[in-house]
């Protein structure tokens, strides 16, 4: 084959590439949009066993510098899927319900001993107890939160998010320590029943009793099914909790056991950001930067970090006053972007715009 005979096989490839992706109306399709996951494998020293993590991280993570707060999702062959595209959609600008986050999600391999403080095993006539969640503990405390920290860009803020028995699990973790999540979301506790689990209500009830300057928050919900574990547990709230510890319950009549998942981690984050959002999208009102500004401090103030507005959210902020015509203050927030972030071509597209 000469060389343009080469040539003109190159150029047909590429037309034939071309039109298979055309559509019978001769239209281009258009390409689904991408998610940032990935899965990682760490070996546990506390479980003694190679452990399959799955992270989620927002759809900008790679062209930006922003750290950000992380959802702990256990059971998450169940829940991580939809709690990832739910997550994107309330933290997206129009919706602006929740920040962006990073999805931390554990699948199980053996959900029953992970879960549970005190297992009892039976072989043949003996009885043995093993540390099942306190190695589990280990592994979250000491090994993947670590890890996350290091790898990711992390805020320190953590949330918990738990269905049955992991409930349990959730509820032990805060018994023993308090500050390891800022939040948690406890669906459906299997809290039910006498010893371990008796203690670890009891632990969890010692621990709001001494620890008065807890802040954490805690979104607790059942579906139509035995209530008891969930009422022992907002018993607790309600009597020993601090006065900064918020807390709510909701009981989903619609909903059983298996269902009612979705709906209490969407309602659950709504809650731990109540007041996160800010009515920027289609608002014809004049909004300045100060107004912004003033809004992140007293996020910042409330969850215990320093609590930037995104590049995205300014940005948005920016064309959303420039739609209006206070070109003045567009100007303003996209003078504020290129401030933020000096690094980005399209802080100075969007100011030439202005």
């Amino acid at each position: 084959m000469n060389k343009i005979t080469r040539i003109v096989t190159i150029y047909i490839c590429i037309i034939v590439q071309f039109i298979s992706c055309k559509n019978s109306h001769g239209q281009s399709l258009d390409s689904i949009p991408r998610t940032n996951q990935q899965q990682i494998l760490i070996h546990s020293r506390s479980i003694n066993e190679d452990r399959t993590v799955w992270i989620h991280l927002p759809p900008e993570y790679n062209e930006s510098t922003d750290h950000y707060p992380v959802l702990y999702l256990l059971d998450a062959g169940s829940h991580f899927k939809y709690a990832s595209e739910m997550i994107d959609f309330l933290s997206g600008f129009e919706s602006n319900c929740i920040p962006r986050m990073i999805i931390v999600g554990i699948p199980n391999t053996d959900r029953g001993r992970d879960f549970t403080p005190a297992l009892v095993s039976k072989d043949t006539e003996e009885m043995s107890k093993t540390n099942g969640a306190s190695n589990f503990l280990g592994f979250i405390k000491n090994e993947l939160i670590p890890y996350v920290d290091k790898t990711y860009r992390t805020q320190p803020y953590r949330i918990l998010g738990t269905h049955s028995l992991g409930g349990l699990f959730g509820v032990y973790i805060h018994g023993i320590h308090p500050d390891l999540f800022q939040a948690s979301i406890i669906i459906s506790p299997a809290l039910n029943g006498e010893g371990e689990r008796a203690k670890v209500m009891q632990d969890f009830a010692t621990c709001l009793k001494k620890n008065t300057e807890l802040t954490t928050k805690f979104f607790v919900s059942v579906g139509n099914e035995d209530t008891h574990g969930a009422n022992l547990l907002t018993l607790q709230l309600k009597r020993m909790s601090p006065k900064a510890v918020k807390w709510i319950y909701k009981k989903y009549q619609n909903e059983n056991h298996f269902s009612v998942p979705y709906k209490s981690i969407y309602d659950g984050l709504r809650y731990i950001y109540s007041n996160w959002p800010l009515d920027i999208f289609l608002n014809p009102k004049k909004i300045s930067y100060a107004n912004v500004r003033d809004h992140f401090d007293k996020l910042s103030e409330e969850f215990g970090y320093s609590i930037n507005p995104t590049e995205e959210f300014l940005n948005q902020c920016g064309y959303q006053q420039l739609r209006f015509r206070h070109i003045a203050e567009a100007i303003e927030f996209f003078q504020q972007n290129i401030k933020s972030h000096p690094k980005s071509f399209n802080v100075y597209d969007s100011m030439g715009e202005a």
